[in-house]
């Protein structure tokens, strides 16, 4: 297997970041009305982005909101899942979160359910009257975050 490189996102990987996310929420998110290619900058605007590299070729991003220690967007190319392009992405953030992080998840999406429990995730809030319902799930990996206290 190749190096997973992670990096920050620069402006160029913004085509290739389109068309990951347009693919995954076409193929997967039914309830998204006609995604569209420039969803994603709208979707990531005022967030930090960093990208998987592998070969020099993007393969996945973490979108993440600064102030709330939270993960907005995280999608890998369907070629590249199982790779542990996920984890990295993940392992990477965590070393500059100022806080435990969160996401939500859509409740009926068990593989990211499990893949986020792998990494120490849990449950913190259920909204099942959302549409569709999901889940928010915190870190517990609270040792892997620099710039918390540990005690």
């Amino acid at each position: 297997m190749s190096e997973i490189i992670v990096r920050t996102a620069k402006k160029t990987d913004y085509p290739t970041l389109e068309r990951i996310y347009f693919i995954d929420r076409y193929r997967d998110f039914p309830w998204v009305n006609q995604p569209q290619l420039t969803d994603f900058e709208r979707d990531s605007r005022h967030e930090y982005i960093l990208v998987a590299v592998i070969d020099q070729k993007v393969v996945g991003f973490l979108s993440f909101y600064r102030l709330a220690n939270f993960i907005h967007l995280l999608f890998v190319d369907p070629a590249y899942r199982h790779q542990h392009v996920g984890y990295r992405l993940i392992e990477t953030m965590r070393q500059s979160a100022t806080g435990l992080m969160q996401l939500k998840v859509v409740t009926t999406n068990f593989s990211a359910r499990a893949f986020y429990e792998r990494l120490g995730f849990q449950e913190t809030k259920r909204d099942d009257l959302a549409t569709p319902p999901n889940i928010t799930l915190t870190d517990t990996r609270r040792d892997q975050y620099p710039f918390l206290a540990l005690y």
